[in-house]
Protein backbone atom coordinates (compact mmCIF):
# COMPACT_ATOMS: atom_id res chain seq x y z
CA UNK A 1 0.00 0.00 0.00
CA UNK A 2 1.29 3.52 -1.49
CA UNK A 3 1.49 5.92 2.13
CA UNK A 4 1.80 9.58 1.83
CA UNK A 5 5.42 11.44 1.85
CA UNK A 6 6.87 11.06 5.32
CA UNK A 7 7.34 14.69 5.71
CA UNK A 8 3.50 15.31 5.06
CA UNK A 9 2.91 14.87 9.06
CA UNK A 10 5.81 17.08 10.59
CA UNK A 11 5.80 19.87 8.23
CA UNK A 12 2.94 19.93 6.07
CA UNK A 13 -0.19 19.02 8.40
CA UNK A 14 -0.53 21.35 11.43
CA UNK A 15 -3.59 21.63 13.79
CA UNK A 16 -3.87 24.79 15.66
CA UNK A 17 -7.13 25.31 18.04
CA UNK A 18 -7.95 29.00 17.51
CA UNK A 19 -11.32 29.96 19.13
CA UNK A 20 -12.19 26.01 19.20
CA UNK A 21 -12.08 25.69 15.38
CA UNK A 22 -9.78 23.15 13.96
CA UNK A 23 -7.90 24.40 11.35
CA UNK A 24 -6.14 22.57 8.76
CA UNK A 25 -3.08 23.54 6.46
CA UNK A 26 -2.09 20.92 4.02
CA UNK A 27 1.11 21.44 1.26
CA UNK A 28 -0.51 21.34 -2.32
CA UNK A 29 2.25 19.03 -3.88
CA UNK A 30 0.90 16.67 -1.13
CA UNK A 31 -1.43 13.97 -2.31
CA UNK A 32 -3.01 12.27 0.91
CA UNK A 33 -2.30 12.23 4.78
CA UNK A 34 -3.33 8.82 6.17
CA UNK A 35 -4.58 9.08 9.98
CA UNK A 36 -5.75 6.36 12.39
CA UNK A 37 -8.19 7.79 15.16
CA UNK A 38 -8.17 7.20 18.94
CA UNK A 39 -11.73 8.14 20.75
CA UNK A 40 -11.54 9.19 24.32
CA UNK A 41 -13.47 10.90 26.83
CA UNK A 42 -13.08 14.27 25.97
CA UNK A 43 -10.93 14.24 23.30
CA UNK A 44 -9.84 12.92 19.92
CA UNK A 45 -6.22 11.56 19.08
CA UNK A 46 -4.80 11.22 15.38
CA UNK A 47 -2.01 9.22 14.51
CA UNK A 48 -0.30 9.01 11.27
CA UNK A 49 0.08 5.91 10.13
CA UNK A 50 3.97 6.92 8.96
CA UNK A 51 4.53 7.78 12.73
CA UNK A 52 5.42 10.70 14.55
CA UNK A 53 3.42 12.39 17.10
CA UNK A 54 0.08 12.28 17.69
CA UNK A 55 -1.88 15.24 17.26
CA UNK A 56 -4.81 16.17 20.02
CA UNK A 57 -8.28 17.63 18.73
CA UNK A 58 -10.21 18.75 21.40
CA UNK A 59 -11.81 21.24 19.76
CA UNK A 60 -15.58 20.94 18.60
CA UNK A 61 -15.77 21.84 14.59
CA UNK A 62 -17.38 20.64 11.44
CA UNK A 63 -15.26 17.02 11.01
CA UNK A 64 -15.21 16.56 14.47
CA UNK A 65 -18.32 14.27 14.90
CA UNK A 66 -17.03 11.98 11.42
CA UNK A 67 -13.91 11.53 13.03
CA UNK A 68 -15.46 10.02 16.11
CA UNK A 69 -17.55 8.07 14.19
CA UNK A 70 -14.78 6.44 12.07
CA UNK A 71 -12.37 5.99 15.41
CA UNK A 72 -15.10 4.05 16.64
CA UNK A 73 -15.94 2.44 13.81
CA UNK A 74 -11.95 1.88 13.39
CA UNK A 75 -12.07 3.79 9.99
CA UNK A 76 -9.22 5.55 8.43
CA UNK A 77 -9.35 9.74 8.33
CA UNK A 78 -7.72 10.67 5.04
CA UNK A 79 -6.97 14.42 4.86
CA UNK A 80 -6.46 15.57 1.45
CA UNK A 81 -4.31 18.25 -0.44
CA UNK A 82 -7.13 20.30 -0.33
CA UNK A 83 -8.76 19.82 2.97
CA UNK A 84 -10.97 17.42 2.23
CA UNK A 85 -11.52 15.14 4.83
CA UNK A 86 -12.91 11.70 4.62
CA UNK A 87 -12.85 8.43 6.10
CA UNK A 88 -12.86 4.71 4.56
CA UNK A 89 -12.44 1.15 6.25
CA UNK A 90 -9.23 -0.09 7.59
CA UNK A 91 -8.47 -2.57 4.27
CA UNK A 92 -5.04 -2.58 5.01
CA UNK A 93 -4.59 -2.98 8.53
CA UNK A 94 -3.33 0.41 9.86
CA UNK A 95 -4.96 0.41 12.86
CA UNK A 96 -2.57 -2.71 13.92
CA UNK A 97 0.21 -1.01 12.10
CA UNK A 98 -0.14 2.52 13.81
CA UNK A 99 -0.34 0.62 17.42
CA UNK A 100 2.76 -1.78 16.94
CA UNK A 101 4.62 1.76 16.18
CA UNK A 102 3.24 4.03 19.14
CA UNK A 103 4.41 1.01 21.47
CA UNK A 104 7.43 1.94 23.79
CA UNK A 105 10.69 0.49 22.94
CA UNK A 106 11.06 -2.98 24.66
CA UNK A 107 12.87 -2.71 27.75
CA UNK A 108 16.14 -4.94 27.77
CA UNK A 109 16.99 -5.66 31.36
CA UNK A 110 20.68 -6.89 30.15
CA UNK A 111 21.02 -3.28 28.77
CA UNK A 112 20.53 -1.51 32.36
CA UNK A 113 23.17 -3.70 33.81
CA UNK A 114 26.86 -2.64 33.89
CA UNK A 115 29.89 -2.63 36.41
CA UNK A 116 32.36 0.23 37.86
CA UNK A 117 35.21 -1.34 35.65
CA UNK A 118 32.66 -0.40 32.72
CA UNK A 119 32.48 3.35 32.93
CA UNK A 120 35.06 5.62 32.04
CA UNK A 121 35.22 8.23 34.75
CA UNK A 122 38.31 10.56 34.61
CA UNK A 123 39.91 9.98 38.33
CA UNK A 124 41.17 13.68 38.57
CA UNK A 125 36.86 14.25 38.10
CA UNK A 126 37.01 12.87 41.56
CA UNK A 127 39.07 14.84 43.68
CA UNK A 128 37.72 16.46 45.98
CA UNK A 129 36.09 20.08 46.34
CA UNK A 130 38.59 21.51 49.65
CA UNK A 131 37.59 25.16 51.18
CA UNK A 132 40.70 25.05 52.88
CA UNK A 133 39.06 25.11 56.27
CA UNK A 134 38.60 21.87 58.67
CA UNK A 135 35.08 21.61 57.81
CA UNK A 136 36.98 19.52 54.47
CA UNK A 137 37.56 17.00 57.57
CA UNK A 138 34.17 17.60 59.14
CA UNK A 139 32.61 16.67 55.27
CA UNK A 140 33.61 14.05 53.89
CA UNK A 141 36.62 11.50 55.05
CA UNK A 142 38.24 12.27 51.99
CA UNK A 143 38.47 16.23 52.57
CA UNK A 144 35.83 18.23 51.40
CA UNK A 145 33.16 18.23 48.87
CA UNK A 146 33.30 14.87 47.08
CA UNK A 147 32.07 15.48 42.98
CA UNK A 148 28.72 14.58 42.05
CA UNK A 149 26.82 14.89 45.30
CA UNK A 150 23.95 16.67 46.99
CA UNK A 151 24.24 17.97 50.62
CA UNK A 152 21.03 19.74 51.93
CA UNK A 153 20.89 22.42 54.79
CA UNK A 154 18.47 22.86 57.15
CA UNK A 155 18.57 25.07 60.27
CA UNK A 156 16.33 27.55 62.19
CA UNK A 157 15.72 31.06 60.73
CA UNK A 158 18.76 33.56 61.52
CA UNK A 159 21.35 31.12 63.04
CA UNK A 160 23.81 32.25 59.15
CA UNK A 161 22.77 29.28 56.96
CA UNK A 162 23.55 31.39 54.16
CA UNK A 163 26.41 33.46 55.66
CA UNK A 164 28.12 30.00 56.45
CA UNK A 165 27.67 28.46 53.12
CA UNK A 166 28.82 31.50 51.00
CA UNK A 167 32.13 31.67 52.98
CA UNK A 168 32.74 27.52 52.16
CA UNK A 169 31.57 28.38 48.78
CA UNK A 170 34.34 31.47 48.43
CA UNK A 171 36.87 29.00 50.28
CA UNK A 172 36.08 26.39 47.54
CA UNK A 173 36.60 29.42 44.37
CA UNK A 174 39.75 30.81 46.12
CA UNK A 175 41.05 27.18 46.02
CA UNK A 176 40.56 26.50 41.90
CA UNK A 177 37.15 25.56 41.79
CA UNK A 178 34.08 26.68 39.92
CA UNK A 179 31.57 27.92 42.10
CA UNK A 180 27.88 29.42 41.98
CA UNK A 181 25.35 31.19 44.21
CA UNK A 182 21.87 31.23 42.69
CA UNK A 183 19.69 33.68 44.99
CA UNK A 184 15.73 33.19 44.80
CA UNK A 185 15.51 35.28 48.15
CA UNK A 186 17.86 38.45 48.09
CA UNK A 187 18.42 40.84 45.50
CA UNK A 188 21.59 43.00 44.34
CA UNK A 189 20.77 45.32 47.04
CA UNK A 190 20.53 42.79 50.17
CA UNK A 191 23.65 41.39 48.68
CA UNK A 192 25.48 44.31 48.57
CA UNK A 193 24.77 44.43 52.26
CA UNK A 194 26.24 41.18 52.83
CA UNK A 195 29.81 42.14 50.33
CA UNK A 196 30.13 44.95 52.49
CA UNK A 197 30.63 42.55 55.30
CA UNK A 198 32.43 40.54 53.67
CA UNK A 199 34.52 42.23 51.23
CA UNK A 200 35.85 38.46 50.49
CA UNK A 201 32.88 37.10 48.40
CA UNK A 202 32.63 39.88 45.80
CA UNK A 203 33.67 37.70 43.03
CA UNK A 204 31.51 35.26 43.48
CA UNK A 205 28.97 34.39 40.33
CA UNK A 206 25.59 35.00 41.33
CA UNK A 207 22.31 34.27 39.46
CA UNK A 208 19.54 36.28 41.18
CA UNK A 209 16.59 34.61 39.94
CA UNK A 210 14.25 37.38 40.81
CA UNK A 211 15.75 39.68 38.05
CA UNK A 212 14.59 37.19 35.27
CA UNK A 213 10.56 38.59 35.27
CA UNK A 214 10.50 38.65 31.99
CA UNK A 215 11.91 35.12 31.25
CA UNK A 216 11.05 31.57 31.86
CA UNK A 217 13.30 30.84 35.29
CA UNK A 218 13.11 27.30 34.35
CA UNK A 219 14.71 27.96 31.07
CA UNK A 220 17.23 30.56 33.02
CA UNK A 221 18.34 27.78 35.92
CA UNK A 222 18.84 25.13 33.05
CA UNK A 223 20.71 27.15 30.96
CA UNK A 224 23.36 28.93 33.68
CA UNK A 225 23.32 24.85 35.60
CA UNK A 226 24.27 23.56 32.05
CA UNK A 227 27.83 25.96 31.56
CA UNK A 228 29.02 22.93 34.38
CA UNK A 229 30.23 24.36 37.56
CA UNK A 230 31.83 22.24 40.42
CA UNK A 231 30.04 23.35 43.21
CA UNK A 232 26.25 25.20 43.31
CA UNK A 233 24.76 27.14 46.37
CA UNK A 234 21.03 27.46 45.71
CA UNK A 235 18.75 29.61 48.37
CA UNK A 236 16.49 28.05 48.71
CA UNK A 237 14.90 25.07 47.47
CA UNK A 238 11.28 26.35 48.55
CA UNK A 239 11.77 29.86 46.71
CA UNK A 240 13.74 28.40 43.90
CA UNK A 241 10.51 25.85 43.10
CA UNK A 242 8.30 28.35 43.71
CA UNK A 243 9.47 30.94 41.29
CA UNK A 244 9.60 28.41 38.78
CA UNK A 245 6.15 26.74 39.83
CA UNK A 246 4.16 30.17 39.30
CA UNK A 247 5.64 31.02 35.95
CA UNK A 248 5.70 27.70 34.16
CA UNK A 249 2.19 26.80 35.82
CA UNK A 250 3.60 23.56 37.20
CA UNK A 251 2.05 21.58 40.04
CA UNK A 252 4.44 21.23 43.03
CA UNK A 253 5.35 17.48 41.82
CA UNK A 254 6.27 18.23 38.88
CA UNK A 255 8.16 21.23 39.72
CA UNK A 256 9.68 18.93 42.48
CA UNK A 257 10.72 16.53 40.06
CA UNK A 258 11.87 19.24 37.37
CA UNK A 259 14.75 20.47 40.32
CA UNK A 260 15.92 16.96 41.15
CA UNK A 261 16.30 15.82 37.69
CA UNK A 262 17.93 19.03 37.27
CA UNK A 263 20.38 18.12 39.95
CA UNK A 264 20.80 14.25 39.21
CA UNK A 265 21.50 15.06 35.66
CA UNK A 266 24.53 17.05 36.68
CA UNK A 267 25.58 15.12 39.15
CA UNK A 268 26.24 12.40 36.19
CA UNK A 269 28.19 15.27 34.42
CA UNK A 270 25.36 15.89 31.57
CA UNK A 271 26.18 19.65 30.71
CA UNK A 272 28.46 21.55 28.44
CA UNK A 273 31.54 20.53 30.41
CA UNK A 274 30.69 17.32 31.40
CA UNK A 275 31.50 18.23 35.13
CA UNK A 276 30.16 15.83 38.50
CA UNK A 277 28.40 19.14 39.72
CA UNK A 278 28.11 19.14 43.79
CA UNK A 279 24.90 20.60 44.63
CA UNK A 280 24.22 22.58 48.36
CA UNK A 281 20.61 23.31 48.41
CA UNK A 282 19.18 25.67 51.68
CA UNK A 283 15.88 24.04 52.78
CA UNK A 284 13.17 26.06 54.86
CA UNK A 285 12.40 24.97 57.94
CA UNK A 286 8.13 24.36 58.74
CA UNK A 287 6.64 26.01 62.03
CA UNK A 288 6.94 22.09 63.33
CA UNK A 289 11.08 21.99 62.51
CA UNK A 290 10.98 19.89 59.75
CA UNK A 291 12.14 20.52 56.10
CA UNK A 292 9.70 22.06 53.19
CA UNK A 293 10.28 18.93 50.78
CA UNK A 294 9.28 15.43 50.03
CA UNK A 295 11.24 12.07 51.29
CA UNK A 296 12.09 11.84 47.89
CA UNK A 297 14.47 14.90 47.99
CA UNK A 298 15.54 13.44 51.55
CA UNK A 299 16.45 10.30 49.92
CA UNK A 300 18.27 11.24 47.11
CA UNK A 301 20.42 13.30 49.03
CA UNK A 302 23.65 12.32 49.89
CA UNK A 303 24.09 14.26 52.86
CA UNK A 304 21.65 16.04 55.66
CA UNK A 305 23.09 19.15 57.78
CA UNK A 306 21.60 20.52 60.16
CA UNK A 307 22.77 24.35 61.27
CA UNK A 308 21.31 25.23 64.45
CA UNK A 309 21.33 26.98 68.07
CA UNK A 310 23.21 25.07 70.99
CA UNK A 311 20.60 26.88 73.49
CA UNK A 312 18.38 29.71 73.45
CA UNK A 313 18.59 31.88 69.91
CA UNK A 314 20.22 34.58 69.50
CA UNK A 315 21.97 33.46 72.74
CA UNK A 316 23.54 29.98 72.26
CA UNK A 317 26.19 28.77 70.06
CA UNK A 318 25.58 28.22 66.18
CA UNK A 319 27.00 25.10 65.09
CA UNK A 320 25.96 22.58 62.15
CA UNK A 321 26.16 19.00 61.95
CA UNK A 322 25.73 16.08 59.95
CA UNK A 323 22.11 13.99 60.70
CA UNK A 324 23.13 12.12 57.66
CA UNK A 325 26.41 11.74 55.14
CA UNK A 326 27.21 9.03 53.12
CA UNK A 327 30.95 10.54 52.32
CA UNK A 328 31.38 10.95 56.02
CA UNK A 329 30.71 11.38 59.66
CA UNK A 330 27.23 11.88 61.65
CA UNK A 331 26.63 13.22 65.08
CA UNK A 332 29.68 14.98 65.28
CA UNK A 333 29.19 19.11 65.44
CA UNK A 334 31.82 21.61 64.52
CA UNK A 335 30.64 24.99 66.08
CA UNK A 336 31.14 28.65 64.54
CA UNK A 337 30.85 32.33 65.10
CA UNK A 338 29.80 35.12 63.05
CA UNK A 339 31.62 38.27 63.35
CA UNK A 340 33.66 40.02 60.95
CA UNK A 341 34.40 37.01 59.41
CA UNK A 342 32.83 33.52 59.45
CA UNK A 343 35.24 31.34 62.25
CA UNK A 344 35.03 27.67 62.40
CA UNK A 345 36.13 26.27 65.84
CA UNK A 346 38.75 23.83 64.50
CA UNK A 347 40.61 23.71 67.56
CA UNK A 348 37.35 22.20 69.53
CA UNK A 349 36.54 20.38 66.87
CA UNK A 350 39.76 18.50 66.76
CA UNK A 351 39.94 17.76 70.80
CA UNK A 352 36.23 16.51 70.71
CA UNK A 353 37.24 13.87 67.88
CA UNK A 354 40.54 13.50 70.21
CA UNK A 355 38.42 12.52 73.31
CA UNK A 356 35.95 10.20 71.52
CA UNK A 357 39.15 8.44 69.65
CA UNK A 358 40.57 7.80 73.72
CA UNK A 359 36.79 7.05 74.91
CA UNK A 360 36.68 4.35 72.19
CA UNK A 361 40.19 2.89 73.01
CA UNK A 362 39.36 2.37 76.29
CA UNK A 363 35.97 1.36 75.76
CA UNK A 364 33.50 3.90 77.45
CA UNK A 365 30.98 5.81 76.38
CA UNK A 366 31.53 8.86 74.70
CA UNK A 367 27.99 10.66 75.44
CA UNK A 368 29.24 13.85 77.88
CA UNK A 369 28.44 17.22 78.09
CA UNK A 370 31.02 19.06 75.81
CA UNK A 371 30.43 22.34 77.35
CA UNK A 372 31.79 21.23 80.60
CA UNK A 373 35.07 19.84 79.20
CA UNK A 374 35.79 23.04 77.64
CA UNK A 375 35.25 24.95 80.86
CA UNK A 376 37.85 22.64 82.53
CA UNK A 377 40.94 22.98 83.81
CA UNK A 378 43.17 23.11 80.59
CA UNK A 379 46.60 22.17 81.85
CA UNK A 380 44.50 19.10 81.97
CA UNK A 381 46.21 16.22 79.90
CA UNK A 382 43.58 15.09 76.98
CA UNK A 383 44.16 11.07 78.41
CA UNK A 384 43.41 12.05 82.32
CA UNK A 385 40.28 14.35 81.00
CA UNK A 386 38.94 11.59 79.32
CA UNK A 387 39.45 9.39 82.14
CA UNK A 388 37.93 12.00 84.77
CA UNK A 389 34.96 11.65 82.36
Amino acid sequence: MKLFHPDFFMSSFMIIFNYNKLITITHNKMQKGKFTVKVQKSNIILQSIEGGNPQLITSSNRHYSKMRQAGEDQRIVNFTATGRVTVCADYGGDYKLAEVKTNAKKFNPSEAITTMAQLDIDPNSLQPIETGTIFDKFMSNEGGFLPGTNIMAAGAPGVGKTTLLLELLEGAQKNGHKVLFISAEMNKMDMARYTKRFPNWSNLPILFLNEFTDQCPKTVVESVINEGWDLVLTDSYTEVNDTVKESCNLTRSKTEKWFLDLMISNNEGRNRTKTFTTFITILQLSKGGTFVGSNKLKHMTSAMMDINWEGGENSGQRYMEFTKNRCGMVGQKLYYRLGETVQLDEERFIKELEYKQILEDEGQSNQFDWDDIFKGDTETSDVEMAKEI
